[in-house]
């Protein structure tokens, strides 16, 4: 009896341990990156912070006719915002997302676009439905312009099987930047289709995040808000047509290859696949546009499409995964219109580290995908 006792003591304390591990992980967000922008178009970048949510009206007034700047240097009408960061999913389930919006507002989560009310507009309020998975990360971005008159921007969320009115996201579920504890990314998905895929980043820390990626997955829901004060003259905005991947239109900054002499690598920036796999998946797209572009531009130029992997598992089994995922970004140039005999595809596994695979947070640098000079 006695050594049972210790034996459920000793369980007990390991339970305990591993949920303080499991609490400490987790570290409160301090709210989104917030960029704005002189003129509707975001033409002119005046002024970066952070802010802890998304839920401003910078209309006031006794009648709504007085409008407050938004910061230092931003004009209180004629101007827009694009906040930027990741959303931390505390529950597994059904997440309904709402956004009040005078004038235009699109959101896109884990890289999709899920709402899109981008037209001059009274306040009106739209929702979706996206499922998350506890504990994951969800890539965000909102934009936002503002017309004249009223001023409305609001992002708000209802968690899953909660009867409450849809909340503005709590800061602590925001983050500008991701914690240094968390490796693994996911991707939000609509109630029906396929399961959440996480997805493993495989670029340098050192390089700078693009924006996310731009793809049209759902159609919000819209209704007239009784926050609206007045009415006025709506100019609708029809709904962009689907692109093609080559279309992209995300700006991703690829560094100047022409002034690179042969032999020199660079690796490309906000590549994802599915985990342990070469499944490219459709956020790495703004990547690969730029990429297109830059070879389209540069007839003459060839290159070899190098992947590399760490040294965890078997050597053979990360040298098949690295040469396959080359393989694939080749076959993505090729079917953009990139000429094959200009690409090559060679896997090198982890034999060719750009950090030290024994430290945890250093090793995802080396699982990555190169360009060459030739």
């Amino acid at each position: 009896m006695a050594s049972l006792s210790f034996y459920r003591a000793g369980v007990t304390a390991m339970l305990l341990l591993t949920s303080g591990l499991a609490m400490a992980q987790h570290q409160a967000g301090t709210g989104l990156r917030g960029q704005y922008y002189a003129g509707k178009k975001f033409e002119k970048l005046v002024l970066t912070r952070t802010d802890p949510t998304i839920d401003f009206n910078w209309t006031i007034g006794p009648n709504g006719d007085h409008f407050v700047s938004p910061g230092p240097g931003v004009p209180g009408e004629w101007f827009s915002v694009r906040w930027a960061g990741h959303i931390y999913a505390p529950v597994t389930g059904t997440y309904t997302f709402q956004i009040a919006t005078d004038d235009g507002m699109r959101i896109w989560i884990g890289g999709d676009k899920v709402l899109d009310s981008w037209k001059d507009q009274p306040a009106t309020i739209s929702t979706t439905h996206l499922k998350m998975k506890a504990g994951s990360y969800y890539s965000l971005r909102v934009e936002y312009y503002q017309f004249d008159r009223d001023s409305r921007a609001q992002l708000a969320w209802q968690l899953p099987d909660s009867s409450e009115e849809p909340q503005p996201i709590p800061t602590e579920n925001l983050y500008r930047t991701l914690p240094d504890n968390v490796l693994v990314l996911a991707e939000a998905t609509p109630p029906k289709p396929k399961a959440t895929a996480a997805i493993v980043p495989t670029v340098a820390p050192t390089v700078t995040p693009a924006p996310t990626p731009v793809k049209a997955v759902a159609k919000p829901t819209t209704a007239a808000s009784p926050i609206a004060r007045r009415a006025r003259p709506v100019v609708s905005a029809k709904p962009a047509p689907a692109r093609p991947p080559a279309a992209d239109t995300t700006t991703v900054e690829l560094p100047d290859l022409t002034a690179l002499s042969k032999g020199a690598a660079v690796t490309l920036p906000n590549l994802y696949f599915t985990q342990s796999t070469a499944t490219l998946l459709p956020s790495s797209r703004p990547t690969l546009n730029a990429l297109v572009r830059t070879l389209r531009a540069q007839p003459a130029m060839r290159l070899e499409v190098a992947g590399h992997t760490d040294n965890v598992g078997e050597a053979a089994l990360n040298l098949r995964l690295s040469e396959q995922r080359a393989r694939v970004v080749r076959q993505y140039l090729v079917q953009q219109g990139i000429d094959s005999v200009r690409l090559t595809a060679r896997g090198y596994g982890g034999a060719r580290p750009v950090a030290d695979n024994r430290d945890p947070q250093q090793r995802p640098r080396n699982r990555r995908v190169e360009v060459v000079v030739q």
